[in-house]
Parts: structure tokens; sequence; C-alpha cells
């Protein structure tokens, strides 16, 4: 079939149908029904006490400070104070806690986000507010939610969930965007690498090359790879759906409604920019200027022309 309108739906076309699926809601939820989960995530980041801690969640799992984490840990399981084990055990031991406490956390986040927004969707409102054309439309959402199926009734066949559905937990894929090569540049950031001491003989400060004991640097190692592992699986993601990407060539119109722009998502948005057309003729939805400000950013970076921009999701149907 040919497709000659594309609609991208975010996380705000969801939240404009009265659907409570904000992450400051999630945050709420999580403190009232999994104190535990709350508790590690505020031992873990420093920050996640604060509301602006789950207003970017999934970019926020990835604003580690690595060392200082490393090194709490370092001093909670230094092998001196292990009785048991090999040396070779004792030093591996803070590496283990590390993994375990990161990996009890991403098993934790997946159960407790699925039940959450399993418990909002169900309170559902059935009212539709967008008036979409009936033919000819494809839809890519970055919702886990099926609003478009289930209250406007379009064709599973023509929408797809980029990020998994939530009647399929194991398809949800939730995190950060950060990439590994990043994570490394901001680890150099945070440690330590050169100290000063007073050398008695000269009388001056002398700088010196700090050296970190083994289990330090495992933990440290072991945050790295446990803050890489709660990567969203762009590419994946990318590939699974490449039917989607066959599908857009002819599209003329691209409908942009509840979106942020995140940095997660432009992999997703180059992609489309390749395979339309240049003269295609995009509609944006912005909601608060922290959103328009992100979407010029996007206008320019990829020097998009024909552009209409409407303030707020509007409830008529746009025809360009």
């Amino acid at each position: 079939m040919i497709y000659k309108n594309l609609y991208i739906i975010g996380n705000g076309f969801d939240l404009h149908h009265d659907i409570r699926c904000g992450f400051e809601d999630f945050m709420k939820w999580v403190k009232k029904n999994d104190a535990g989960l709350f508790f590690k995530l505020t031992q873990v980041y420093n920050s996640a006490w604060e509301y602006n801690w789950w207003r970017d969640f999934e970019n926020s799992l990835a604003q580690l400070n690595i060392s200082y984490y490393a090194n709490k840990k370092g001093n909670l399981y230094d092998p001196e104070y292990i009785k048991e084990g090999s040396i070779e055990e004792k030093t591996e031991f803070t590496s283990r806690k590390v993994m375990e406490e990161f990996d009890s956390i991403k098993d934790s986040l997946r159960h407790d986000f699925q039940k959450w927004l399993s418990e909002a969707y169900e309170k559902r409102p059935q009212e539709k507010k967008i008036l979409f054309p009936s033919e000819g439309s494809i839809f890519l959402t970055f919702n886990y939610t099926k609003t478009l199926e289930d209250i406007y009734e379009i064709d599973a066949k023509r929408v797809y969930h980029i990020h998994g559905v939530i009647d399929d937990k194991d398809s949800m894929v939730v995190g950060h965007g950060l990439g590994e090569e990043e994570l490394n540049d901001m680890l150099k950031c945070h440690e330590p690498r050169i100290g000063e001491v007073w050398n008695k003989k000269l009388n001056m400060l002398t700088r010196i090359q700090l050296v970190t004991p083994k289990h330090k640097d495992l933990a440290t190692l072991s945050s790295l790879e446990s803050i890489v592992s709660l990567k969203k699986d762009v590419e994946g993601c990318i590939e699974k759906n490449q039917q989607f990407f066959n599908d857009i060539l002819d599209v003329e119109r691209i409908y942009v409604y509840g979106f942020s722009f995140s940095s997660i998502d432009m992999p997703y948005l180059e992609k489309i920019i390749r395979r339309t057309k240049p003269e295609t003729h995009w509609v944006i939805s912005w909601y608060s200027q922290d959103d328009r400000r992100r979407l010029m950013d996007f206008v320019i970076r990829y020097d998009i022309q024909n552009i209409t921009m409407i303030n707020g999701i509007k409830y008529l149907d746009i025809h360009v």
C-alpha cells in the first residue's frame, strides 16, 4: 500500500488524551508501590530524590557520577575488611556487588514500568481528540500504549510501536541514549588522575599521579558496563521495524504530535529524513517553550524547509 501521510506520535499525545503517563507520575507510583526500588535509585543516583531527575527519566539513567559511585562502593567493600576468600576474590567482590546492584535496579525498573503504565492506561478516557485521515496513513508511535488502536480503531498493521507495546512486556525497550564512547568521555571527566602533595624536601606542592586500588578500578569498569547495559538498542529497534522504513518512501506529509525531540530519538528521525523526499511537508506541534526550543534545533540541524508549526495538539485534520 502507498502511504501519503505519516504520523509520529510521542508521549505528549497520550498526555493530551488524559492518560497519566508522565515520568513524574511514575516517580509517585514507585515511591508508593516499590519503596525498595526508590531507595536503591536514590543511593545510586544522588538526584533521584528530585522531580527534575524523573522528568527526563531515561536520559537520567546515564547521568551517574561513575568515579564517585565506584569510590563509595570501593570504600564499602574494601578487601581489607572482607574476611573470607582469596586476594583475587576479595578484589573482585566490589565489582560483583556493583553489577548485582544494577541488575536488580534494571529488573525492578522494567517490571515496575510495565505495571505502572498498564494501570494508568486502564483508566484512560475514550474521547477522540484528533481527526486522522481514514486512508493513506501510517503511524510511528514512541508510546507503549495502544491509544491509536483502542480509541481511534486504527488497524494495528498500520501502527509501528518502535519501542514495544504494553501488552507484550518483553518487547518494551526502556533506557538512555548515550553510547559507550560518550560514557567513557564522561568517566574521564569525573576521574581524578592528578593530585597535589606537600613535598617537605622541596618545601613546595608537588603534583603526582594518583594510584587507584585495583578493586576500585574494577568497580569503576563495572559501573560503566552497567550504565551501558541500560542503553536503548536503537539500531536493533530500527532493524526490527525495517518494514516501516520501507513503507514511507512515498509519504508527502509528516505530522508530529506530542513528540519531545529528545536526543535519544534522533536516530529514528534521521532515518525518516533519509527515507522520505526533501519536499515532504512537516506539520509539528509543540507544547512548552522547551519543546519549541528542541523543535527549532531539529529544524535547523536537518534543514527542514517545508514546515508548519502549531502550538498544542489541535482537534482538527490539517490539510497542506
